[in-house]
């Protein structure tokens, strides 16, 4: 290569390099023009749009549907045709008898045919009985309803790691803004008491104190902006957008308080019909039990019609104009009766009898580990509504104590070690009302999957 068509070669790499760099720029700011608001049906419906588990399954469910249409197709009748040249070269004989060879000049053989052969063939076949086939077809239903319900629990995974992701932001904004406020009253102590102190009014302990208070709290809040970075991101991941689209959570955890209420219901509701490893066992079940039939059918007798049609002619040359075709045609029924076949379909029919049991068995003890981890959910739901309400009566406490505190220390006759101690009580119990009310929503997200909603 000369060093023109190198030069020549790196433009064009050059320019390649830009036109794709300027394309993957253009998307990115496509990706993050303006702000994503979203609140928790916007995430299931974006995280449902890009899950590939959830197309692949939609791609499975038609591939499956195609094969039922093939095995449906079988009942059908199935035609053929064919054509056919013969060069014989050396042509069929038949034998006769001393009697007629005698006739013959005493030949004891003679040639049949011709040198040239053609015949088209026309082949017909239907099945009328074939318990196997029929069997085929209930089969490939339940395999439908196999990848159909895998999809659906596809989608009952998705929606449960997105709930804990949205939760996990909704939690990681209460808890920012719980420091916020403690931030907020912590500046707003140490403003007073600087003025205080500079007026000869408060000591330079209280002074000291409420300094060390507000640093104390800096470190706190930094990392509670961080774990809302963190649950974002997490949040950004599992609905597939970019890491540099910004987006905007339009709710709070207090808009899920309302949830507690349903509790009751949820404890009346315990039938675990649709959950969704239970119903996968089932419909393996159900397949091996339709495997089951179509093995010990093939003890039964099957019947089939035929019919084929033949157009023929044979000829000693090649003068297609004077050859004489001829015709025949017939029908007729195939009658197939098993007999033996050295028990190779009993012992068939033992294995997938043996497999079907241990299904069954599985299944029983995945019933078991469900209704486990459904009461489990419950139990959790109920101790986070009671935490619930304990930690109300708490918050309403702490803030009636800071008030007080707060008054007592302005007027002298409290301490700023009180009012300090006041304000990380009501602090504890706004951040421990938080974390109740995600614990519950996190149990119901729990209790929603096994029930398989």
């Amino acid at each position: 290569m000369n060093r023109r068509t190198k030069i020549i070669s790196c433009l064009f790499l050059s320019l390649g390099m830009i036109s794709a760099w300027g394309v993957k720029a253009q998307d990115g700011g496509n990706a993050t023009q303006g702000v994503l608001r979203l609140n928790l049906q916007t995430a299931l419906d974006i995280a449902k749009d890009h899950n590939p588990t959830l197309k692949i399954a939609e791609l499975e469910i038609k591939r499956v549907d195609y094969s039922k249409k093939e095995t449906l197709g079988n009942l059908l009748p199935g035609v053929s045709a064919t054509g056919q040249y013969t060069n014989n070269i050396m042509k069929s004989v038949m034998f006769m008898p001393a009697s007629m060879s005698a006739m013959m000049g005493g030949a004891s053989y003679m040639e049949i045919g011709y040198k040239n052969s053609y015949s088209g063939t026309v082949s017909a076949q239907m099945p009328i009985v074939n318990f196997s086939l029929w069997e085929s077809i209930k089969a490939k239903q339940t395999e439908m309803d196999l990848i159909i319900e895998q999809a659906r629990s596809s989608n009952l995974d998705m929606t449960k790691q997105v709930k804990d992701a949205y939760y996990n932001v909704l939690l990681a904004n209460a808890s920012l803004k719980v420091l916020a406020q403690s931030i907020a009253n912590a500046k707003e102590v140490l403003k007073s008491t600087q003025a205080a102190y500079e007026h000869g009014v408060s000591s330079e302990y209280d002074y000291l104190r409420a300094q060390v208070q507000v640093n104390n709290l800096n470190p706190t809040y930094i990392n509670a902006k961080n774990g809302v970075d963190l649950a974002t991101l997490q949040l950004k991941m599992l609905l597939s957008l970019p890491e540099s689209q910004e987006i905007e959570v339009t709710e709070t955890l207090q808009d899920y308080e309302n949830n507690v209420s349903l509790l009751d219901m949820f404890q009346s509701d315990r039938a675990l019909t649709d959950n969704t490893e239970l119903r996968q066992l089932d419909l393996n079940i159900a397949s091996l039990q339709h495997n089951l039939k179509m093995v010990k059918y093939q003890h039964l007798p099957s019947l089939a019609a035929f019919g084929q049609y033949v157009y023929q002619t044979q000829a000693e040359d090649f003068k297609f104009k004077d050859y004489k075709w001829v015709s025949s045609a017939l029908v007729g029924l195939t009658l197939n009766i098993p007999i033996f076949n050295g028990n190779t379909v009993i012992n068939q029919a033992k294995q997938v009898e043996i497999a079907i049991k241990e299904l069954q068995m599985q299944r029983d003890y995945a019933a078991t580990g469900m209704d486990i981890q459904l009461q489990s959910a419950i139990k959790s739901m109920n101790a986070a509504k009671e935490q619930l309400v304990v930690n109300k009566e708490a918050i309403a406490q702490a803030e009636r104590g800071y008030e007080i505190a707060k008054v007592r220390y302005n007027t002298g006759s409290g301490t700023i070690l009180e009012l300090n101690d006041s304000e990380l009580a009501l602090t504890q119990s706004r951040l421990n009302y938080q974390q109740a009310l995600y614990d519950y929503l996190s149990a119901q997200a729990n209790y929603e999957k096994v029930m398989g909603r």
